[in-house]
């Protein structure tokens, strides 16, 4: 559900958890998106910080870095390639600009680049993605479509990044990855649907409601709320009850509580009266509930009044 420690918190397959290790970033929902890449590359390389400039100086920069990234030294493409993601994150208005258009698109089309890999096991294909994703820019849609190749550890960024754009022609390209047999490849891609929020995904987020892995079903859930769908409400009551996180053990404390404010925030949005009750009783028992999910409920409540 959450992103703990870069690792799938809940059980995977065999299979699956080599995936998750070669790749060293798993993506789950209740973080911000947009940040999910930032934060994966800022644990390996730390986190460079970017000062705060003028539009056209960032213009310039982005140029400066795509250089980089084409021929500079290794360690400067991946300095770069975060930074890049960095800038975009913070004013995605550059992304527009046809000249960067352009330049990005070769850049991510060049097979030197993106079959550059850290030992970690990010690719810069998949640092270059999530730039694309942060820009918002549809244009780069069919770039990011056609990049998705469902067996590389890499496609979660990918899929990530298109669930950023929210362009909702890439829904049929997305639709087909929820029969994937990977648990993140799906979860990326129920996550990218309820990002994208359009109601033709309505039909296959249902389908995700029964899903093994319990962080699609659970997401499946947040999805359909943010596409006004109350298909999800059976589950977004189970998470608005403490003690059923606690029957997953793998799942500690703090997560529970994440897993629990956004279970909050989705509920809030149907403004449906079971789960308007069940939030309510969470404010009740206030003295047994964690500070950031009662301060979550309580805007809850008071949003609806």
């Amino acid at each position: 559900m959450d992103r703990l420690n870069l690792e799938t918190p809940l059980a995977e397959s065999a299979e699956d958890q080599s995936k998750s290790d070669e790749v060293t970033v798993n993506i789950h929902s209740f973080f911000l998106l947009p940040f999910l890449i930032l934060v994966g590359i800022g644990i390996l390389f730390g986190v460079y910080i970017l000062g705060i400039t003028l539009l056209t100086q960032e213009s310039r920069d982005v140029y400066d870095l795509l250089e980089t990234i084409k021929s500079g030294r290794n360690h400067d493409r991946w300095r770069s390639a975060f930074e890049l993601s960095s800038i975009l994150t913070r004013d995605p208005r550059i992304g527009f600009d046809s000249q960067f258009v352009n330049k990005m698109t070769n850049l991510f089309q060049d097979p030197i680049v993106r079959q550059m890999t850290t030992q970690n096991g990010v690719s810069l294909k998949a640092y270059l993605a999530q730039a694309m994703g942060a820009t918002k820019n549809p244009a780069f849609t069919p770039l990011l479509l056609d990049a998705i190749e469902p067996n590389q550890s890499d496609t979660v960024f990918v899929i990530s990044a298109i669930g950023m754009i929210g362009d909702s022609t890439a829904v049929d390209g997305i639709l087909p990855l929820l029969q994937n047999p990977s648990d993140t490849i799906r979860l990326a891609s129920v996550i990218a649907l309820g990002e994208i929020g359009n109601v033709t995904a309505i039909p296959a987020l249902q389908e995700a409601l029964k899903d093994e892995e319990p962080n699609v079903r659970w997401d499946a859930a947040v999805a359909l709320t943010k596409l006004n769908s109350t298909s999800g409400k059976a589950i977004l009551l189970d998470l608005l009850r403490p003690d059923y996180l606690a029957e997953f053990e793998s799942v500690d404390i703090n997560e529970r509580n994440r897993i629990l404010a956004v279970a909050v925030r989705s509920a809030g949005i149907l403004n449906d009266s079971e789960l308007n009750e069940a939030i309510d009783h969470l404010i009740a028992d206030k003295n047994n509930v964690n500070i950031e999910v009662l301060k979550t409920a309580l805007e809850v409540r008071d949003e609806r009044r």
